[in-house]
């Protein structure tokens, strides 16, 4: 029987080939996103997944002032770990960057401070060395196995000494498997703290030092956050903070943010968008076998006739459909083999596909093309074999509504579906304009980012007037931080506090010329100046900050952070120092840096005259001061860009997968268009022999097909307002989502939808009558 229900199909699919056609190229298109998007779910849903004692390890998150900070403060760390038995290990995790030498080689690394507890905490597995003892001694190093290529090739590391930033020699003791891609830790050496920061340093309570723990196996970890919430005011006897402490699962790190848009948000809107593109594809299926019903309800009535069940016939639909699913799912495999390189470059990931390893995407693609000839052949499948013999055999065209009112449905549907997309994507790409055309408080065009080495950093002042006496160099400075990324933070004490507790601020350390550079314009007083030698300990506030001191003159007052007080000489105009998804912060700017974070980033502004040349002269100049040195350099509109990299890649897929809808949602039509148009030839023929003209007749088969689509609209608007509205209010700074976005979109669907079925209409308008009169 099944035999006989595969042979028909085949047959069948192959009578009717245009039809089979348009079937299978939309079902393979719309399987090949859903298959796209389940690798980038997998991906985005596996962070930090692979760490065994991961459903125990959490980090520290302290929520002061109502502000949470994913640092926290050096010294509470050890007190936790040693007043709570619950807590097994502790680690801090600071991701620095610094040079590295060995021989004659010299680079920029990516460097992990951490504690001994880390690689035992954490599953980074080893090649060489053992992770219990490797950290044991301050001056030992493990590095990674791209390191070992880079520095050593084929020689053997262990116990070969390199040489950190010319301030310690460090012994290789382990090699260690590269960081996964899916880590939301990335580094490629792990070293000690202490070879960066001062012991006084490592037991203050500045709050600049991410932490992590492990739970013993079986603890609550709830029972464990009311017990240290107060730990930080106990802790720390000075009474500066108002802090409460918590802990973030491991898990949740990546996925759950504190600030902008959650990533586990993008996982939710496109699986949304996967299962749409699969479903606007099931929909032709359904639409188009239904509108061909009457070519084949002979063959249903006689099968009828001769005994078939309706079971019988509910089973060989179904059989068509999954045939042509499996088809189209053999399609969609090599469309995602082609697709997927440009795919990993849109979504800057390393993704694979490879149906016999990964278990998991195997089942799923599976499953999809399982669900997708249910879904397509369920309607079908009832609906046909629901005909009944002898009407069939009378009437030979089944009359009645209720397959035009479903494909109606189907239709209207399909498109709000599309329209939405089409929203969607409009407003990303409005709020992505808005944010690269937003006076973000500073000038970011023609400005070279440089970081510098620890033989630049001392020889800094000089290099400045070097770079100063070219022609095409405007500016330098140099900070601890981008301006786009001032996330450090300090308590601050004024003149007349209502509190004796302090409150926390964002500070930069930054030298002489840094506003002038950026272009940044005072409120009030001045910029720091060497003509000044007490500007060394004085302060600048921005607008934000002047607002909760309330001061009403400032310049002049006291300000003390820690215990170093100094006077306010200026407040700078409120600028954006994180993304727009935040609002500004009070921040202070002061001369002195503190150990851990030195003015290490030359921020250079140029004129636009010949900014390659310019770029290679500072490349001499480095590297005259610092032979060693590796001259890297990024202009800090890139860096901007890459603060937005998750928007702008949402932006990129919504808009390809939306002209993908588009296009599955063409194809139907152009099937349903053929099949009206040849349905109503006599009518047509009628209508012309009474006199209608070509555009007349275009215009009346049109008219469904517009009012279909202008439904659509009515019903997507809303729902699209509902999950955009939604998904901008993430952004303090935003653009309005505005009426034109969904007129514009109204407008491209019913032209779309136009477009795409006119070929078909003008052909059955512009026939000639007589020909058409002999159509059965």
């Amino acid at each position: 029987m099944l035999n006989n229900y595969l042979k028909i199909a085949v047959r069948n699919i192959k009578k009717y080939k245009a039809y089979s056609t348009i079937n299978i190229l939309g079902l393979a298109v719309g399987m090949a996103c859903c298959i796209l998007i389940l690798l980038w779910v997998q991906d985005e849903l596996s962070f930090d997944g692979f760490h065994e004692n991961g459903k125990n390890i959490y980090r520290i998150i302290p929520t002061v002032s109502g502000d949470v900070w994913t640092s926290s403060p050096w010294a509470l760390l050890e007190n936790l770990k040693r007043d709570y038995p619950e807590i097994e290990r502790g680690s801090w995790y600071v991701n620095t960057v610094g040079s590295i030498s060995y021989k004659e080689k010299t680079f920029r690394e990516r460097i992990a401070l951490v504690a001994p507890d880390f690689l035992e905490m954490f599953t980074f597995p080893f090649i060489s060395g053992n992770p219990q003892t490797a950290l044991r001694d301050i001056n030992s190093i493990v590095i990674s196995e791209r390191t070992v290529l880079k520095y050593f090739g084929n020689e053997d590391p262990i116990g070969k000494t390199i040489h950190l930033d010319n301030r310690a020699d460090l012994t290789v003791v382990g090699i260690m498997e590269n960081v996964p891609t899916n880590s939301h830790m990335q580094f490629d050496l792990v070293a000690r703290p202490e070879v960066f920061v001062s012991k006084e340093r490592m037991q203050s309570w500045s709050m600049d030092c991410p932490s992590y723990i492990l739970l013993s196996e079986g603890t609550n970890f709830k029972e464990v956050v009311n017990k240290i919430s107060d730990s930080v005011d106990r802790y720390d006897k000075r009474g500066v903070y108002d802090c409460t402490v918590g802990l973030q699962p491991l898990d949740k790190i990546y996925l759950y943010s504190f600030s902008g848009t959650d990533p586990i948000l993008y996982v939710y809107i496109f699986i949304a968008v996967a299962i749409l593109v699969l479903l606007i594809a099931s929909i032709n299926f359904m639409s188009l076998s239904t509108a061909r019903s009457s070519l084949r309800t002979k063959e249903i009535g006689m099968r009828k006739v001769i005994g078939a069940k309706r079971s019988d016939l509910i089973k060989q639909f179904f059989s068509e459909s999954l045939i042509l699913s499996f088809i189209a799912l053999a399609v969609a495999i090599l469309l995602v083999l082609l697709l997927l390189p440009a795919f990993n470059t849109i979504t800057e990931k390393q993704l694979e596909f490879d149906i016999f390893y990964n278990f998991n995407i195997s089942i799923g693609i599976l499953l999809v093309a399982l669900v997708t000839g249910v879904l397509s052949g369920i309607y079908p499948a009832l609906f046909l074999s629901s005909f009944q013999p002898v009407s069939i055999l009378k009437s030979f065209i089944v009359k009645g509504s209720k397959g035009n009112s479903f494909r109606r449905f189907l239709i209207i549907f399909q498109f709000s579906t599309t329209v939405c997309l089409i929203i969607s994507s409009a407003v990303i790409l409005k709020q992505i304009n808005y944010i690269r055309t937003k006076d973000l408080g500073f000038n970011r065009d023609n400005i070279v980012i440089i970081y510098l080495d620890d033989e630049l950093l001392s020889k800094y002042e000089t290099l400045k007037q070097e770079l100063l006496s070219h022609e095409n160099i405007v500016n330098v400075s140099a900070a601890c931080n981008l301006p786009l990324s001032i996330q450090n933070n300090d308590s601050v004490q004024w003149e007349g506090m209502e509190s004796d507790k302090s409150i926390m601020f964002n500070f930069v350390s930054v030298d002489y010329d840094y506003f002038e550079t950026l272009e940044m314009e005072m409120s009030y007083g001045r910029s720091f100046s060497e003509e000044f030698p007490t500007d060394a300990d004085n302060y600048i506030i921005n607008e934000t900050a002047l607002k909760i001191i309330g001061y009403e003159n400032p310049i002049g007052r006291s300000f003390t952070v820690w215990k170093t007080e100094g006077t306010i000489i200026g407040v700078v105009k409120d600028f954006h120092g994180t993304s727009l998804h935040n609002q500004i912060k009070p921040a202070f700017f002061m001369m002195r840096e503190y150990e851990v974070l030195p003015k290490r980033i030359m921020i250079v502004r140029l004129n636009s005259n010949n900014i390659p040349a310019t770029i290679d002269y500072i490349k001499g100049r480095t590297i005259q001061f610092s032979p060693g040195f590796i001259f890297n350099y990024r202009f800090l509109d890139d860096y901007f860009n890459q603060v937005y990299t998750n928007e702008q890649n949402m932006q990129i897929l919504i808009k390809y997968f939306t002209i993908l809808a588009i296009f599955v949602s063409c194809l139907g039509l152009i099937g349903l268009a053929s099949f009206m148009a040849e349905q109503r030839t006599k009518e047509v023929a009628i209508r012309k022999v009474l006199g209608a003209r070509t555009m007349g007749v275009m215009v009346k088969l049109s008219k469904e097909f517009v009012m279909l689509v202008l439904i659509a609209n009515i019903i997507a608007w809303p729902a699209a307002y509902y999950f955009m509205n939604g998904w901008i209010k993430s952004f303090s700074y935003r653009t309005d989502i505005g009426i034109i976005v969904f007129i514009l979109s109204a407008i491209s669907a019913i032209g779309i939808a136009l477009i795409t079925v006119s070929f078909q209409i003008f052909k059955a308008a512009n026939a000639k009558p007589a020909d058409s009169l002999k159509h059965e």
